[in-house]
Parts: structure tokens; C-alpha cells; sequence
């Protein structure tokens, strides 16, 4: 065990739908260092170890981004010195502005990150910290040898659920797509495959989960219910919006199958959760072929490819239980093996001892 560490990061809160999940981290971190020092920019409901201090720069609360910064350095000031080093969690810019602190008292600096835009921050922030960690190499459109690909942090355990395919034929085939409601999430072909698994017959319900963020999402949300309406779908697909983090577990345990419309880049993390799950799962993104192995020609369809995508839904829909069930223990033993949070954090752990 070593002595603290400081971790930055957008919200501590198990509550919220997109950064929820951070909270496992925290945990996992707590297991590694006496002391788990958490700056935030703003805090809600959490349960955390009792050796992890959560200090907030009080954005839930309204606070001015000017106190925000001088709360952020007083606390690396404070903090830095006694630690192993700072943990900025999916932000360059907590990466760049710890950078000073961290470079004066000598103390390692290391950016988790994983998106597809290549930003100037994203180019500073990597110059000045001694790594970025990131889920896979396609998840960081960055080349440099301070990059370590370590895999997405899942909590298995935490979605890990018993599961009887038998029995599965007296309801309907629960589809599910987690994810923001965007342009590039694709959901239009998966409503357009809906219309022909409904005309074919087959007895199935579609639940889309997550919610529009960016200013363009919301048009794109719009025209996606005007197309469940057009296709007179509104018995089979739900937009269940936004839920929180801790809930996850259940809605991916109620789903024979989580479809991801995605196209070829960055693990989606939803993905994984799915897998961990135990449930089907039905991608468009083929860097997820080297997770699926043997299984990749059922459970990668072509991207934007609506007839594909019937096909493979039937096809998956048609196994038998004993069938389903070697594809899903498959799938849970391949996220634990390349994904597992806890590989993740002792692999992060060992970078500030300078084992890795």
C-alpha cells in the first residue's frame, strides 16, 4: 500500500448516468493507497471507503469558476507534496493544470482519456504528463510511447447476473441500446429493422436508453420518435431516457440482447457492460472482433446494413438456451480477462511505483 494519491475529476455522484461508474474506481483505488484524495468539480449522492476524501470546487453549488480555480490549486498545493502522484480522469485540462504542481514537487501525472476528437488540449495535456491511459488503442486517435492501452475499468462483478435461457420463448425477445442519442449512435437502423421484424412476425420489444446531450442531439431525438410513429412502432420501442448509473445492472439483466449501432472506433464501454452481464450482444464496430473471437460472425453485423442486422437478430433470437448460454459465458470470461476494473487499477497502481 503507498501513501495518497490526488484523483481530479468531473463529479462524484453514483446517481449520474454518464460519470456513475467512477465511483467503482474510487473503490478499487482505495484498496492500493492509504489515502484517496478526490477533487471534483461537483459532488452528489456517494458511498465510498472511508480512506477516500471527496473535496469539491462547489459547481453543484454555483461557485464562480475563478474561486473553482483557486480552490483546485490550493488543494494541489496542499495535497501534492505527501502523494505518489495526481490521476486527472477524462479531462486534458486537469491533466494541464496539475501539471505545474506536479512538475515542481516531482510527483507522476497521469491523464485517463478515450474519445475520437484530437483537441490542442488533448496534444498539450499528453506532453505534459508521464502517461496517458487509455481503454484501447482505438479509443485514442493519439501516437505517442507515453500512450498505454490497459483496457475499459469494468466492474464485472457489479453487472454480473445469474441468468436461464430456458423458458425464453413464452415472452418477447428484449432488445437493448444503451448510449447518448446521437448522430453516430445510428439508432435509425435499428428502428428500420424493427419495422421488419414486426411485419415478419417476431415477438420482440426495443428499449433505447440514454438521452440527448450535444445541441444537434435533440433534433436527431426528434426525428427518431417521428420515425417510431411513421413505422407505427410504438408498442415495440421505448425511450426510456436517462438512469442512473446503479441501476444499469438490472435494465442489462432484463435484455437477451444489447445491440450497439456504433461504427468501427472506440470500445463502447456499453458494450462491455453488456458482455459483463452475460446478456447477447450485436455490434457494428468491428475492433470488438479480437474480444469475440469464434463468435464475431454472429455478433458483428455491417454497419448502417438494415438487412444484416434482421438477419443476425433472427439468427441470435433462434438459439437454442444451451446455445445462448455458451455465448454468454463466453462473453463474461472475455470482458473479466482483457476489461476487468480491478486489472485496470492495480495496472494504473503499479505506474506510480514505476513497476510498469
Amino acid at each position: 500500500i503507498m501513501a495518497s494519491i490526488i484523483i481530479i475529476t468531473q463529479k462524484v455522484d453514483e446517481n449520474d448516468d454518464l460519470l456513475g461508474s467512477f465511483i467503482g474506481w474510487l473503490g478499487e483505488f482505495a484498496k492500493y493507497f492509504d489515502r484517496v484524495r478526490v477533487i471534483t468539480l461537483a459532488q452528489g449522492k456517494h458511498h465510498l471507503p472511508a480512506n477516500v476524501s471527496v473535496h469539491s470546487l462547489g459547481k453543484e453549488v454555483g461557485r464562480s469558476k475563478l474561486f473553482q480555480f483557486f480552490k483546485l490549486y490550493y488543494l494541489l498545493i496542499k495535497y501534492v507534496p505527501t502523494s505518489a502522484g495526481v490521476f486527472a480522469h477524462m479531462s486534458p485540462i486537469f491533466a494541464i493544470a496539475a501539471a505545474p504542481v506536479a512538475g515542481i514537487f516531482g510527483k507522476k501525472l497521469i491523464l485517463w482519456y478515450l474519445h475520437r476528437n484530437l483537441t490542442f488540449k488533448l496534444k498539450l495535456a499528453s506532453l505534459l504528463s508521464d502517461n496517458v491511459v487509455t481503454a484501447s488503442k482505438e479509443s485514442l486517435d493519439l501516437r505517442n510511447n507515453r500512450i498505454l492501452e490497459l483496457g475499459h475499468g469494468i466492474d464485472v462483478d457489479f453487472f454480473r447476473a445469474p441468468r436461464s435461457w430456458v423458458g425464453e420463448s413464452a415472452k418477447p425477445f428484449n432488445i437493448l441500446s444503451v448510449g447518448r442519442i446521437s448522430p453516430i449512435k445510428d439508432y435509425e437502423t435499428l428502428i428500420q429493422a424493427a419495422g421488419v421484424l414486426k411485419k415478419q412476425g417476431l415477438d420482440f420489444k426495443i428499449r433505447i436508453v440514454g438521452r440527448p446531450v450535444m445541441k444537434n442531439d435533440f433534433g436527431y431525438f426528434e426525428s427518431l420518435k417521428q420515425l417510431v410513429s411513421k413505422q407505427n412502432l410504438a408498442d415495440k420501442i421505448e425511450f426510456s431516457g436517462r438512469l442512473p448509473y446503479r441501476k444499469m445492472p438490472e435494465i442489462y439483466k432484463d435484455a437477451d440482447l444489447v445491440v450497439n449501432l456504433a461504427p468501427k472506433g472506440g470500445i463502447d464501454k456499453a458494450v462491455l457492460e453488456a458482455m459483463a452481464a452475460g446478456a447477447l450482444v450485436l455490434t457494428s464496430n468491428w475492433a470488438f472482433r479480437r474480444y469475440f473471437r469464434q463468435y464475431a460472425y454472429r455478433l458483428v453485423f455491417e454497419h448502417k446494413n438494415q438487412r444484416d442486422l434482421v438477419e443476425k437478430i433472427t439468427a441470435l433470437n433462434a438459439l437454442s438456451p444451451a446455445e445462448k448460454h455458451q455465448i454468454s459465458d463466453f462473453l463474461v470470461a472475455a470482458v473479466a480477462k482483457a476489461h476487468s476494473l480491478e486489472i485496470l487499477i492495480n495496472n494504473i497502481t503499479r505506474l506510480y511505483k514505476g513497476i510498469v
